[in-house]
């Protein structure tokens, strides 16, 4: 395998929350773990971007024993709330009708979530951060103080919803577009609304590790960050088309790196410590003082 594969899975791993970046794994305390059961069934949730690697996600999957099942939607992203123009009009082109989101999009997931309860949930979608949304009858403005803690409670409400049933939840972040690309044009504004929303996701699943985990799919696609470059390593196109979706035979080399780490148990919480060890200005212990 070449060096920069093995930089990109020691950062995948280390994307997934709890393991930090370029320092030593901690010998674990205690007894050794118990081996998690490998994951027969995947749900992906999300967006267009998500249901264009579908087919090489199922490719990947079936080749590790793992049945996939899609939830994700055209021009639908996870959270509730109906993408708008700046005036609170739907926003509606020649793919969707934003209005049909509000309703299908959860039903698909609930409809899967009841009748084969996955083990592990993907959600890979870049609609959460559409500039403007009306939630609850009101307008809200993405990457605006009111607007980001509107989309976080909903974010944290969709996670809730998900994991109810006992799946691990994976997000999977959509990386800022391609360039060049065949059909593409360049979104400036929108790459920088899809890093902030990234930021977002990776702060909400470092604060609720028991809920969620992160794979850094931008750190694949995307490894210089905004412009992203078409070839993330040379010959390989993934989002040769428009930037954005994924597209063969660059979607099989990506599906083909991330299935085995979505597919990795998270990393074992820190031992609690049995006592503490006083020193000056420590103030109040929260566990008992060591002898």
């Amino acid at each position: 395998m070449a060096p920069r594969m093995h930089l990109f899975f020691a950062v995948l791993v280390a994307s997934v929350i709890g393991a930090p970046v370029g320092l030593p794994p901690v010998a674990a305390t205690g007894p050794e773990p118990e081996p998690s059961a490998v994951p027969s069934r995947v749900m992906v949730v999300g967006d267009s971007i998500a249901l264009s690697l579908i087919p090489n996600l199922e490719q990947a999957g079936a080749a590790l024993g793992v049945e996939l099942l899609s939830a994700a939607l055209n021009g639908c992203g996870v959270i509730v709330g109906q993408p708008t123009h700046p005036d609170g009009t739907p926003y509606i082109d020649v793919v969707q009708d934003t209005r049909l989101c509000v309703g299908t999009a959860m039903a698909a997931q609930n409809a899967i979530l009841t009748s084969q309860p996955p083990d592990v949930i993907v959600w890979m979608s870049g609609w959460e951060s559409w500039p403007d949304r009306v939630v609850d009858g009101q307008l809200v403005r993405f990457n605006t103080l009111t607007g980001n803690n509107v989309i976080l409670a909903k974010i944290d409400e969709a996670v809730r919803r998900l994991t109810a049933g006992g799946a691990r939840l994976v997000f999977v972040p959509v990386a800022p577009k391609a360039y060049p690309s065949q059909v593409g044009f360049p979104n400036i504004p929108g790459d920088f609304r899809v890093t902030q929303l990234n930021k977002m996701l990776r702060n909400y699943a470092s604060d609720h590790p028991d809920l969620v985990s992160f794979v850094d799919l931008p750190a694949l696609i995307c490894p210089t960050g905004a412009p992203c470059p078409a070839e993330p390593v040379p010959g390989i196109r993934p989002r040769d088309r428009d930037g954005f979706h994924f597209i063969d035979p660059g979607a099989q080399w990506v599906a083909d790196q991330l299935m085995p780490v979505i597919l990795e148990p998270p990393p074992p919480p820190p031992p609690v410590p049995t006592c503490t060890r006083a020193t000056v200005g420590q103030g109040a212990a929260t566990a008992p003082e060591c002898d």
